[in-house]
This record gives C-alpha cells, sequence and structure tokens, in this order.
C-alpha cells in the first residue's frame, strides 16, 4: 500500500478499456504498474511517486477513460459475513492517518455478494474513527477528510485521505463503440445462441417481459420471433427497438413492474447487470407471471473468481420457483453464465 517510497491508487474506468486506462496511466505517471482486478473497470495503480505528486499528474492530466482515483493505505482479506464490518474498522483505525478533532465522511463501494451492506461498513468504519481517533462525522457539508473502502468480494482496500487527494474526472469516452452498437449486437447474439443450445422454440404471439431490456437487444431477438415483447428498463430501448410496433416500454425499475398487473408471458428473460443471488430472487418474484411450463432465462454474471459458487446460489434460489434448471457457457458469455429453466407445474 501507499508508503513514503510509492503510492497506491484504485482507480476506476470505463469498463471494457482498461488497457485504454493503464495506457494513461502510465501518460499520466510515468513509472507505474497497474493491473486489472477481477471486476471490470477497475484497476491497481503503484507508482513511485508521492501521492501529492501522483494526484496532481492525474488530476492535470488529459483523459478520456480513468473516472476516479484514490490513495489507499491497506488491503485486507474479508468474506462474506456481517463480521468482517468489524474487522474493517479495526483496519481503517489501525492507519492512523485520520487527526483528532477533523470532519470526515465514510464512503464504501461494495461489489459482490456479502451478509453485510455498505452502509454496514460506513456505520462501523465511522463509529470506530469517532470514538477511536477523535474525528467528526460530517454527512452534509465538505468534510477535510474522506474515508474510502472499496470491496472485491474477498478483498478490501482503505484509503484514508484529505478530501482534495481524491481524483474525480469526466468519463469522455465509456464505450469501446458508438453508443449503442456494442450492448445491442452482443446481446442479441447472447440470446440466439441461448435459444439454439437450450432448443427454445419462440412462436409468432407468444407474450415475453424482457427485465433490463436496455438498450434492447434481446428485446429485439424476441420481437424478430413474433412475440410481444414488455421490455422493462428505466434506460432508453436503441430507437430502432423502441418504435417497433410489437415493443412496449416500461420506464420502471423491475421491482417497480412487479406492481404491475402485467398479465401472463409465455417467456421471461433477465440480462440484468446484478449480483447473481440478486438476479435469481427478481427471477423467482416474477415466476407467477410466468405460465406454467413457460420457460425463462437468465444470465449469470460472475462478480467474482467464484463463478462455481456463484451458480451453485443461483440454482439453490431459483430451484423455489423453477425445475429443469440447466446452465451454458456460451461463446459470447466470456464472463457470465446462462441458465435456463421451467416454471414449476
Amino acid at each position: 500500500m501507499s508508503t513514503p517510497h510509492h503510492t497506491t491508487l484504485i482507480v476506476t474506468c470505463a469498463s471494457g478499456r482498461e488497457g485504454d486506462a493503464r495506457r494513461e496511466l502510465a501518460r499520466a505517471l510515468g513509472e507505474v504498474e497497474a493491473r486489472s482486478l477481477f471486476l471490470k473497470g477497475n484497476l491497481v495503480a503503484r507508482t513511485p511517486l508521492s501521492e501529492e505528486e501522483a494526484v496532481r499528474r492525474l488530476r492535470e492530466a488529459d483523459t478520456r477513460f480513468i473516472a476516479r482515483a484514490a490513495p489507499v493505505h491497506a488491503e485486507i482479506a474479508i468474506d462474506r459475513q456481517p463480521e468482517s464490518t468489524a474487522r474493517l474498522a479495526e483496519a481503517a483505525l489501525g492507519l492512523g492517518r485520520l487527526p483528532r478533532g477533523v470532519t470526515f465522511i465514510v464512503r464504501c463501494r461494495r461489489r459482490g455478494d456479502h451478509e453485510f451492506r455498505s452502509r454496514d461498513v460506513e456505520r462501523a468504519v465511522g463509529m470506530a474513527l469517532e470514538h477511536g481517533a477523535g474525528g467528526v462525522p460530517e454527512f452534509e457539508a465538505q468534510p477535510e477528510y474522506t474515508v474510502s473502502v472499496d470491496i472485491f468480494q474477498d478483498r478490501a482496500y482503505i484509503g484514508v485521505n484529505r478530501t482534495e487527494m481524491l481524483v474525480h474526472k469526466e468519463l469522455r469516452d465509456a464505450r469501446k463503440y458508438a453508443p449503442g452498437e456494442r450492448p445491442l449486437n452482443r446481446a442479441q447474439h447472447k440470446l440466439r445462441e441461448a435459444l439454439t443450445a437450450f432448443d427454445i422454440e419462440l412462436r409468432q404471439g407468444m407474450r415475453a417481459l424482457d427485465l433490463g431490456a436496455a438498450p434492447g437487444g434481446w428485446t429485439a431477438v424476441l420481437a424478430d420471433a413474433g412475440c410481444h415483447v414488455v421490455a422493462v428498463d428505466k434506460g432508453e430501448l436503441d430507437e430502432q427497438v423502441a418504435r417497433r410496433p410489437e415493443v412496449e416500454h416500461l420506464r420502471m425499475s423491475a421491482q417497480e413492474a412487479l406492481e404491475r398487473d402485467l398479465g401472463e408471458f409465455d417467456i421471461i428473460v433477465n440480462d440484468m447487470n446484478l449480483d447473481p443471488t440478486e438476479s435469481a430472487d427478481l427471477m423467482c418474484a416474477f415466476a407467477e407471471r410466468l405460465r406454467p411450463g413457460g420457460a425463462a432465462v437468465m444470465t449469470i454474471k460472475f462478480v467474482t473468481a467464484a463463478r462455481r459458487r456463484h451458480e451453485r446460489e443461483a440454482v439453490e434460489r431459483l430451484s423455489r420457483c423453477y425445475e429443469g434448471i440447466r446452465i451454458r457457457h456460451l461463446p459470447h458469455n466470456r464472463l457470465e453464465a446462462t441458465a435456463v429453466m421451467r416454471r414449476q407445474g
């Protein structure tokens, strides 16, 4: 971690553009080692520059792919259990970097499957620094210090910094391709592969529910097969998809759609960027909207390297409402798997 002889930074960049972000870091910082974390859009960078010099150079650099950078001072191993919040609080306090009497705020960015929330981490770390270091929590005005806790499943990175040491950049190039191009086309390939691999037949006049539909790749495939598609997503659909007569776009979250009387569907598909257990719970919540024996397709997102565990936990939850669950790793799902199932009964 950061020492008088080197600086370690957690860097957030455009997903899929980690290589471009590493090149930007090299141009800005000179000598730098940067490695990608398992989750896309996150890097750990190490440079012999001082924290102040590294932050100054990054702030002044002309970048397109870097969104956020913050010095970190500890890396610790954690697990899914709630007791991890106490270990994080102890580690933050043990750094001894928060001066007595200064105002501070704790910000936790958590990715993965845990039995605690980001809010739980913020509360535990905040209380430790308030009572153990004499810091003054500040939730409204600009605090003098920001304590950042970045969690990636079983690893946590902690930084205790003056707030002005945090770098926030304009993300000027968030996509590798033109907006809507790759996500739409790649999504179409993913669903077509799943329909073929699992021998799912779509027929004219079927009703389909597409959860997390934007920008509309899966919706387009369903509509091409003659389905009437209810596409649920707060985001916008591709213009060509949105204007198709077979498509009904509900600009709302999937949770909000649960409150609507949407009728019965012949197939439900879900490519939402969620933790696998959250996605599986959502599929179970919608199971009663699927006709008995109707097919459901869900992408299992690998939010950590523990792929087998993610698949196992997703199946455990899905099996409450579905039967005949099958999982395949398809060519267009490099960091994902596809689950297909039928509604029980």
